[in-house]
């Protein structure tokens, strides 16, 4: 028995298949973890090495590039770059994105070379995942006029941070800007000559002498005691009685007779501040089995308990909330699909007349789009801009099967006179072939887009599927519930309809008889239509042509970061006054929220800031809008390169810049750096181009220690005593720890600040020769100053040297690409040096053959599925030829609107190959069906067309206008929400109107060429 029959006959049991999918999806919906964007977890890995002391060359030759040596051959290996600075390596490692990171860990554990490659002194390597949730979302400023910043710190640490670190939601938290006790051994120069000592000596004595020993345990008949040597010190005095030597005639010298102890901040070269004023700030990252909403919801629930804990002058704020952008968009979105039910309800309701009739297919969208939450469930996946944006796509779609369904038993039971239940019975048998054929075809358009590798497939497979779920569930209410509720709710109407409605089904025939009128004219000047087809394909491929190509549009996320870039080796005290000049700049407008400013966090002379904007709704000013202002009023104050930068969506490959490249060479570092600044000196006189920067500056000042190796073996001084002496009395060493209540310090051996702010203070420095004699440095060694390099970076172990900038308003990230590579035809020389894509340039090529690769698997699938079906290779050919006019209408409104060829348009324009091929199967299939009952090709085309555009019209009309609010959404996210809009739409109004003319007008010239030559082979074989 045919599935629609038998849920006519029995409608309890329709209505409870209904129920049971309702239930299962709102009880799954719950379940679901709600996101900004799908959870691309990428599969990178980070070797991180530190060695006090070391120079940047040093690091680059001697840690960095064996241990790349070591990596290189790593499976699934896609790229690995490197950055070797003073005293750091870090070492990234990407891999392909499907590869098992826990097999990657512990291959790049194994391969790492052995630990006694490393110096003694130097600890060993760490290796970590590195989480695609592993930086702060949400920043927490704390003020307070009445404490320093010590005390600040320790109420931040005990009383905010701590409590904070119990929510479930919060996984890592970090203070930023705060301030440490520390234990400071200052040695006195005088002194330590005098006694004849040297730091290495203080570092010994202070070591034994501060350890606690564990020393067994002694048991009695009752009791049973652990013995320990309780030898830690925690105290400046006690510290300060450490002896450090004892003379022959027992003559003891303690710590404090050399030094002075002093307990004090650690000293730090990072600054932050919160709208104008210094300030502390927590930094807190999601746990892995939370979301960004959850964290900020939890965390906004607990700060007013927090605040009664705190002192009265302590101000606690939260100075930026990463969920916000995404709370928008998520609500926006919502927004969106209640727009697009009322525009379906609305169209539906045009087109029947009756609000009662109407409620049939409207039920559709509420049961497929609850009964997909639990095919989302079970995939894993989220609650996403991704998965709604498909959700309000299929509220244009889910109705069309249902409308089908519902258009043909009405047009059984009003036209031909049927009783409501045998018109429900007659209609989905005929009817019911299509409605599959449909929802198996535009389901199919999807399936490539969750099959296909890489970024892109991993982005958009949770859309593609989800819509896939949607429409099969859609299609299954069709040919269930529809039918059974059209056969006890459709009667004739005794009422008369309202005017306007009655004047729409006037207007609706005058349109079917021009339609008529003009197919049969187009069928009679076959040759004069064919022409505007053919011209249809020239503008396609014109307007392609023309068109921006970037990898995503530009979104207003509602925040900027700002970056400050000073002279180089300039301290932090030294540039926070030329950003305490830019941050007056913020106050000018209205539209910034607030801003959060960090200066010196690994480097004094650079910062940044971030900058959150008001809500959408109540800003004049965009966000790329307001960048621009901010960058003018910038470039006024001298000191600092200083740019606002608005962030970019699925991150820069390490830069917030657009566009970025990477330049690797065998040479040398000089040689690469002269063709890196031809780039740059281009790129500058170039409008497209702003903010550039590469990150190879060989401006460093630095001072050499040139050790004179005769005199010091001479004088009996080896290399590793010169530097551990300079090394412990200027950069500082810790020495062990102490505890202050429950927190543990740091106890550091270093020269007072007086004592090394001028290089002439080197020559105050002693080292010990063989014979224990203190030798000035100076006789053995003497200082240059030079100029070198801050940074060496590779990329898949070649030297390299990276290139970023933003662009200019009307750039796009092709064009931009496309300048480059012209650049690099004049600039680079192939044999020596690569150019190399990264960031949004990288995916937006990698994305474009994905996509190419998944248009052309979906018209694949499609076709397949359309030759089994319709049993007919040139029948599911036939059908598919309306698409590039579908194509055409996408590409030319997203011209017309000034948008680009995206990821999202890209994604709209395979949904179209579904979309439009809709309906040319139910014109192929009640042609089919007409030439069945014994009519001729010619009335059973003019035949189908005409009862099938009612249908056709009322389907297209309500996808038409549930994308409508997609196309011209505004708010957080509206970009990509108006980029796969603009495609549906466009491509649906010129899709249907060529699929309305060219499938008649080429079933009738395939078929009648079919029929001839049958005939012929009939002739023949009779012959």
């Amino acid at each position: 028995m045919n599935l629609s029959v038998l849920c006519i006959k029995r409608p309890v049991f329709t209505i409870v298949l209904s129920l049971v999918i309702m239930s299962l999806g709102a009880v799954f919906f719950n379940k679901l973890q709600v996101r900004g964007t799908p959870n691309i977890s990428p599969a990178i890995i980070t070797v991180n090495s530190y060695y006090d002391g070391a120079d940047a060359l040093y690091m680059e030759k001697q840690i960095t590039a064996p241990i790349e040596k070591a990596l290189k051959t790593l499976k699934n290996l896609k790229s690995m770059s490197s950055s070797s600075s003073v005293s750091q390596s870090n070492i990234m490692l990407e891999f392909e994105l499907d590869t098992d990171i826990e097999v990657a860990l512990n291959d790049v554990r194994s391969m790492m070379p052995p630990a006694n490659y490393f110096p003694d002194d130097m600890g060993a390597p760490s290796i970590s995942k590195m989480d695609s949730d592993s930086w702060p979302t949400l920043w927490i400023s704390v003020t307070s006029s009445m404490h320093d910043d010590l005390e600040l710190t320790r109420i931040v640490n005990n009383q905010i941070k701590a409590p904070l670190e119990k929510l479930s939601t919060v996984g890592k938290s970090r203070i930023y800007g705060g301030s440490y006790y520390s234990m400071h051994i200052e040695p006195i120069n005088t002194k330590m000559f005098q006694h004849k000592l040297t730091p290495i000596d203080l570092e010994a004595a202070i070591r034994s002498q501060n350890k606690d020993y564990p020393a067994g345990s002694i048991k009695t008949d009752s009791r049973s005691f652990s013995l320990k040597l309780a030898g830690s010190l925690n105290k400046p005095e006690e510290f300060e009685d450490i002896i450090v030597k004892k003379y022959p005639d027992g003559t003891i010298i303690k710590l404090k007779d050399v030094a002075h102890v002093r307990l004090k901040p650690y000293e730090s070269d990072m600054s932050m501040r919160y709208n104008g004023n210094q300030s502390l700030a927590i930094g807190l990252i999601k746990q892995s089995t939370a979301n960004i909403i959850e964290l900020s919801e939890s965390v906004i629930a607990e700060l007013p308990k927090i605040v009664k804990t705190l002192p009265p002058s302590v101000k606690i704020e939260i100075a930026f909330d990463g969920a916000v952008s995404v709370k928008a968009s998520i609500r926006a979105v919502y927004f969106t699909i209640f727009e697009a039910v009322l525009l379906v309800g609305f169209v539906i309701y045009l087109f029947l007349g009756s609000l009662r009739i109407t409620m049939i297919p409207l039920v559709t969208i509420p049961i497929s789009l609850i009964g997909t939450f639990s095919a989302m469930y079970m995939l894993g996946f989220t609650i996403n801009t991704f998965t709604l944006l498909a959700m309000i796509l299929a509220v244009g779609l889910v109705v069309d099967d249902a409308i089908v369904m519902l258009e043909n038993i009405f047009r059984h039971s009003h036209e031909l006179g049927k009783p409501p239940m045998v018109a429900a019975i007659d209609a989905s048998k005929e009817i019911s072939f299509a409605v599959v054929a449909m929802t198996m075809t535009l389901a199919a358009v999807f399936l490539p887009i969750g099959l296909i590798d890489g970024f892109l497939g991993k982005l958009f497979v949770e859309f593609a599927w989800t819509l896939a779920f949607c429409v099969l569930f859609s299609g299954f209410v069709a040919l269930t519930l529809t039918p059974m509720m059209t056969s006890r709710m459709i009667k004739q109407e005794t009422s008369p309809k309202l005017k306007f409605l009655q004047s729409f089904d006037s207007y609706l025939l005058r349109v079917q008889d021009g339609y008529i009128g003009g197919l049969i004219y187009a069928m009679a000047n076959k040759k004069k239509f064919y022409a505007v087809c053919a011209g249809s394909i020239v503008a396609l491929i014109a307007s392609f042509v023309y068109i921006d190509k970037t990898f995503v549009p530009k979104e207003d996320q509602g925040y900027l970061i700002v970056s400050f870039k000073g002279v180089e080796g300039a301290s932090t005290q030294e540039s926070l006054k030329t950003i305490i000049e830019a941050e007056k700049t913020f106050s000018k407008y209205e539209d910034i929220q607030g801003f959060l400013t960090i200066a010196g966090d690994g480097s004094g002379d650079q910062g940044f800031a971030f900058v959150p904007l008001n809500d959408w709704s109540t800003r004049s000013n965009s966000q790329d809008e307001l960048a621009d202002k901010l960058n003018k009023d910038f470039a006024k104050i001298p000191g600092m390169s200083i740019f606002a930068i608005s962030p970019q969506p699925f991150g820069g490959g390490g830069s917030n810049s657009p566009v970025n490249f990477i330049l690797q060479t065998s040479l040398e570092y000089s040689d690469l750096d002269q063709v890196a600044q031809k780039f740059v000196d281009q790129m500058k006189e170039n409008k497209m181009f702003e903010n550039i920067s590469k990150d190879f500056k060989a401006s460093t000042p630095t001072l050499d220690i040139v050790v004179n190796r005769e005199k010091a073996y001479r004088y009996g001084v080896d290399i590793d005593t010169i530097g551990k002496t300079v090394q412990y009395l200027i950069a500082g060493k810790n020495v062990g720890d102490f505890r202050m209540g429950n927190d543990i310090y740091n106890v550091v051996l270093r020269y007072n600040k007086k004592d090394r702010n001028n290089p002439s203070d080197l020559n105050k420095i002693y080292v010990k020769t063989k014979d224990n004699e203190l030798l000035p440095l100076e006789t053995v060694a003497s200082l240059i100053e030079t100029i070198t390099v801050k940074t060496y970076k590779h990329y898949n172990n070649s030297k390299a040297i990276r290139i970023t900038s933003d662009m200019s308003k009307d750039t796009s990230l092709g064009d931009a690409a496309k300048i480059i590579e012209e650049m690099a035809e004049n600039i680079i020389d192939p044999n020596t040096t690569q150019l190399k894509f990264s960031g949004q340039i990288q995916q937006m090529n990698e994305s474009g053959g994905d996509t190419l690769i998944t248009f052309l698997f979906a018209l694949l699938f499609i076709y397949l599925i359309l030759s089994a079906q319709f049993e007919s290779f040139s029948d599911s050919l036939l059908i598919l030829l309306a698409v590039p006019f579908s194509m055409t209408g996408g590409v030319l409104t997203l011209l017309i609107f000034g948008d680009s060829i995206n990821m999202y348009s890209n994604i709209g324009l395979i949904t179209l190959i579904g979309l439009v091929t809709k309906n040319s199967i139910m014109l192929v299939e009640f042609t089919n069906q007409l030439r069945e009952t014994g009519k001729n090709i010619h009335d059973a085309v003019i035949e189908a067309a005409k009862l099938r555009l009612r249908p056709i019209l009322m389907t297209s009309i309500a996808t038409i206008c549930g994308a409508i609010p997609l196309a011209f959404a505004s708010g957080a996210g509206a970009a990509s929400r108006s980029s796969i809009g603009l495609v549906v739409v466009g491509g649906m109004l010129v899709g249907t109107l060529f699929t309305i003319f060219v499938i008649p007008l080429l079933y009738e010239t395939f078929k009648k060429e079919k029929d001839l030559r049958e005939e012929r082979s009939l002739g023949e074989g009779n012959s």
